[in-house]
């Protein structure tokens, strides 16, 4: 009750009224700059509270298959570059965490290598599981999910863009 008179009271008053304006979540753009922490570059992220588990663009130069994966005896390093749309790339060696099941249009599943990256968003830092996938087809590099989002305690503006710096202070 008092949730609907606040919200009638902003709205005869001329104000809109913002969940996030009463707690301390960080609010940014639908659409922002992203870094990789400790590689200077900087990528475009779409921020999509309807994916559940970030993406980002990467072209596998190395990865242990994923029936090796399950052998501990072998390794589960993989190499890949990230390339923004300056065509500017940086080549990465990490672990694989785990391979995520990804649901096809068609019906189907594909498997994606994750692996964990430190992201600078919104001028904050952000450890956080993140698919390697071919997003060459698709408009932004990076796809920041729900979990990262909530992660980070963000709530995205769909009428903002680019709202802040990508830059992080260690």
């Amino acid at each position: 009750m008092l949730r609907k008179l606040l919200i009638a009271t902003s709205i005869i008053a001329g104000t809109t009224f913002s969940a996030a304006a009463d707690t301390d979540k960080n609010v940014l753009g639908w659409l922002e700059h992203v870094r990789i922490a400790d590689l200077d570059i900087q990528l475009d992220a779409k921020l999509d509270s309807g994916a559940k588990t970030s993406s980002i663009h990467a072209v596998i130069l190395n990865a242990p298959s994923r029936k090796d994966w399950d052998d501990e005896d072998k390794s589960r390093d993989i190499v890949f570059k990230v390339i923004n749309e300056d065509d500017e790339e940086r080549t990465i060696e990490t672990e694989i965490v785990r391979w995520a099941a990804i649901k096809t249009k068609r019906g189907g599943l594909i498997h994606r290598p994750v692996v964990e990256l430190e992201f600078c968003l919104g001028g904050l830092l952000i450890e956080d599981e993140v698919t390697l996938a071919d997003r060459g087809n698709f408009n932004y590099e990076t796809l920041i999910g729900r979990n990262m989002l909530e992660k980070a305690d963000i709530v995205v503006d769909a009428s903002e863009i680019y709202t802040k710096r990508a830059r992080c202070s260690k």
